[in-house]
């Protein structure tokens, strides 16, 4: 007991030092407004268990959100408030794994496969009250496909480069044609964010249309970012909080007629001190964590104490992975991205083999995930199970094959130790990842002592998140970096970072040609995956990518973590899926 005590009295002073002591509750007599819009005419009924208005509901992030603007983003963690703040016309159900209705209350898919007729729920607002219809959706196409915006979904919603045709029926009803068969249209049409064009229209004819919702205008006008999802901003405060309220208009209610979500406050923390975070979370003043592999133990028995549980739920869908910078373009300077000497190096498939071998991933796994997790090889980590490819090619630790391979490359070990290249220039490069990570800045801790013993000296830089993206997104100003992606859908969720012209195919991305051959057929394979209704097919093909990754290694991937999430037992409605967020419904949680 004692020892319990002396815990929290500096679990207490550290939050306080922090500024880390949340408030549970809100002021009394502050509510949210509920009843700004009449019920839609055909709004979507939860008749699971009923619940009651009321609770808030207290979490905390590592980074801030970059933008509220979809076009822009290209990080989790604007993703993750966008989801809360917009809805597509379809929606995906993570436990009973199929598509849902969403703004579209019903469709058709015509016979040819490639035309698809959406009904829109008469009565649909926007949060401001303004009728949403089915111009919103052609506005939001138009967007999508305007070359002045260039975006992540501008290529995604293509078949063969082909854009779809989108046409309005009527009020209510948008017919949308493919190009070509798209296997996985009706998942991923729902990942598409519907704008409102009352709002934005102005914007995109006048061409500053990526300069909207930035962090700056949910600061000072959260009023102006309108949308259709369960949430709308109430305040932001950047570097401390972001406040969300119901929305007013949100199309789903209960079957009592009471218009969802229940919850009446969403109040996420910015905390880039993960430690931090998972303290406030495990003394109880937060209501839900995700729990690093390293951290279980301990957080695990404090469970009884403040009333939480602990999800195991397995091996993560996650992957994490280092990559070399192999633009060969220059900057508005004429400055090479990366110096030639470093490209040439990086742009040689032993060399990456030679750093693949050398790390050693096992004990990675046994020092930084305590054991709660497994080395990856590829794209995909076996919690994907439908598109999980168990033969990529694999490298276990060999500092032995790894020498081999820079020997057959023309590098030298001297005397000295240290690794040179076949013109005696010294091996030494920086790798970047984000600070706020500590299971990443750990990784790159044990890549970096790996390295060292077969004579490559590796610095590295830990900066913060909003930073790292620029140089990897838009300056192109760096050598390596360590990062990861979510995972866990369906192959055409990565067309960006798989396709050679991709946003997200970060070794070198928006290629105007393929680079290389491996490339070129990894563009092959993805195209035809997405352009049959063959599973068996698209398995073939995304298996045939996945190989050519483990092979090229542009990702020399390293280990997926066991996934655990801690959540306060006072919120019903919890229904975890297999794959996903913990509380991917947060629309219907609610407390007593």
């Amino acid at each position: 007991m004692r020892a319990t005590v002396h815990f929290f009295r500096r679990t207490r002073d550290l939050l306080l030092a922090l500024g880390l002591v949340f408030a549970v509750g809100c002021s009394p007599g502050i509510r949210p407004e509920r009843k700004a819009c009449p019920l839609p005419a055909e709004p979507e009924v939860w008749s699971g268990r009923q619940g009651k208005p009321g609770g808030v509901f207290v979490d905390t992030v590592p980074g801030e959100p970059n933008t509220f603007n979809w076009l822009v983003s290209e990080d989790a963690t604007s993703a993750s408030f966008l989801g809360l703040l917009f809805d597509g016309l379809t929606s995906w159900d993570p436990v009973r794994e199929k598509v849902i209705p969403a703004l579209a209350r019903s469709w058709e898919v015509g016979p040819d496969n490639q035309t698809f007729t959406f009904h829109l729920r008469k009565g649909l607002r926007w949060s401001d009250g303004i009728p949403l219809t089915a111009d919103d959706v052609l506005f939001t196409f138009q967007c999508l496909y305007d070359p002045r915006y260039p975006n992540r979904y501008g290529l995604e919603f293509t078949v063969k480069g082909k854009p779809f045709l989108v046409e309005k029926v009527d009020q209510w009803t948008v017919r949308i044609r493919t190009p070509g068969i798209f296997a996985p249209f009706l998942r991923n049409v729902g990942d598409l964010p519907i704008m409102p064009r009352h709002i934005l229209e102005t914007a995109w004819e006048n061409g500053t249309l990526q300069k909207q919702w930035t962090v700056s205008d949910a600061q000072r006008h959260p009023e102006r970012l309108v949308g259709t999802g369960p949430y709308r901003i109430r305040s932001y405060r950047p570097g401390e909080r972001i406040v969300l309220e119901p929305n007013p208009c949100y199309w789903k209610v209960d079957l009592h007629g009471v218009r969802l979500p229940y919850i009446d406050f969403l109040i996420t923390r910015f905390v880039k001190d993960q430690n931090a975070s998972l303290i406030a979370f495990a003394s109880g003043q937060t209501d839900a964590e995700s729990i690093a592999p390293d951290q279980v133990g301990w957080v695990q028995r404090l469970a009884p104490i403040h009333h939480f549980r602990i999800y195991d739920r397995g091996p993560s869908t996650s992957s994490t992975f280092l990559w070399f910078n192999q633009n060969p373009g220059r900057n508005k300077d004429g400055k090479p991205f990366v110096d030639p000497v470093k490209l040439r190096w990086f742009t040689d498939r032993r060399f990456r083999q030679a750093i693949s071998y050398a790390i050693d991933r096992e004990g990675m796994v046994r020092g930084v995930l305590f054991g709660r997790g497994a080395p990856l090889w590829g794209p995909e980590s076996p919690a994907n199970t439908k598109w999980y490819n168990p033969n990529v090619k694999k490298y276990p630790y060999n500092p032995s094959q790894a020498l081999a391979l820079l020997a057959e490359a023309g590098f030298v070990r001297g005397d000295d130790g240290v690794l040179r290249d076949s013109r005696g220039n010294v091996v030494q490069f920086t790798l970047l990842t984000n600070q706020e990570n500590p299971l990443r800045t750990a990784m790159a801790t044990v890549i970096k002592e790996n390295l060292k013993a077969i004579g490559i000296e590796m610095e590295l830089q830990f900066l913060d998140f909003g930073a790292l993206v620029n140089k990897i997104a838009d300056s192109y100003d760096y050598e390596a970096c360590l990062l990861g992606l979510t995972g866990g859908g369906d192959p055409a969720d990565g067309m960006s970072v798989f396709l050679s012209k991709g946003r997200l195919h970060q070794w070198y991305p928006n290629q105007p040609h393929p680079a290389t051959p491996w490339e070129a057929r990894i563009d092959e394979l993805m195209e035809k995956q997405l352009s049959t209704l063959d599973e068996a097919v698209r398995k073939k093909c995304y298996d045939e990518v996945q190989e050519i990754m483990s092979e090229e290694l542009p990702f020399i991937y390293l280990v997926t973590p066991n996934a655990y999430a801690g959540l306060k037992e006072r919120w019903y409605n919890i229904d975890v899926p297999k794959i996903g967020s913990i509380v991917w419904n947060l629309d219907r949680l609610w407390t007593p």
